[in-house]
């Protein structure tokens, strides 16, 4: 008698509290969470500002989580660069343009 009642669990809803008729018929745009459209990729044109020196003489940014090594860039300068290579959370790339050259002299 007790084996029948394990088996015939009864559920404690027959709807999925998280997506309702509310939300499908919301007038608000939904926003898909996939990370995608941060992802770097090879190709890509970014405009960065250099706010480090790696130990190689390599400008290093910071864009959306990753780490932009950048080959002939002071620190300081706004540049635009293409990403030649992606690695993880680096990126390598090459500069473009330089928008705005380094206020900051040795």
């Amino acid at each position: 008698m007790g084996s029948g009642l394990a088996r015939h669990k009864k559920r404690k809803h027959s709807w999925n509290p998280y997506t309702s008729e509310i939300q499908r018929l919301s007038i608000y745009p939904r926003v898909r969470a996939s990370g995608d459209e941060f992802r770097l990729k090879p190709g890509m044109e970014i405009t960065v500002v250099i706010n480090d020196m790696g130990d190689r003489g390599q400008g290093i940014a910071s864009y959306r989580g990753y780490k932009v090594y950048i080959y002939n860039a002071s620190v300081g300068s706004k540049v635009r660069v293409r990403i030649t290579r992606v690695q993880g959370s680096r990126a390598y790339g090459e500069i473009v343009e330089t928008l705005s050259e380094s206020s900051i002299e040795y």
